[in-house]
């Protein structure tokens, strides 16, 4: 597998253009593609926080598990901990929604995974506030 080599930015740019896509087919679908948003969601998250850890001069693994990922940021910030729950949550949503045909994700469910990448991002905001100046 070929090494990444994305920024910081780079990451930022494209977890932002992930939840666009989310936001957008959550108003705009009938019925709405639950696991296909949920799927966004976890990319989301997934690249929110890669680039964290290229801030923290880490370079990120080949991985969609967020738990890893959130774990090896903790190790630079302790802080990283209380939103490890929530990355537990989502990083489920990276193979299933495209694999398996017999998932059935409820629109409360939906909502709770949005909710979560919000907040993942809303941390990272107040964490790492220069990996979003623009």
């Amino acid at each position: 597998m070929a090494k990444q080599t994305n920024s910081p930015d780079d990451w930022r740019v494209l977890a932002e253009r992930d939840m666009s896509v989310a936001e957008h087919l959550a108003r705009t679908m009938v019925p709405v593609p639950a696991e296909i948003i949920a799927f966004h969601c976890q990319q989301t998250a997934e690249k929110l926080l890669k680039g964290a850890l290229e801030k923290l001069g880490e370079e990120p693994p080949y991985t969609h598990d967020l738990d890893e990922l959130c774990g090896i940021a903790e190790k630079h910030r302790p802080s990283f901990a209380s939103i490890s729950s929530l990355c537990s949550v989502i990083t489920h949503f990276s193979i299933l929604p495209r694999y398996d045909r017999g998932l059935s994700l409820s629109l409360t469910d939906l909502n709770i995974v949005m909710q979560h990448t919000k907040t993942i991002k809303e941390f990272l905001q107040k964490e790492i506030p220069e990996m979003f100046t623009v």
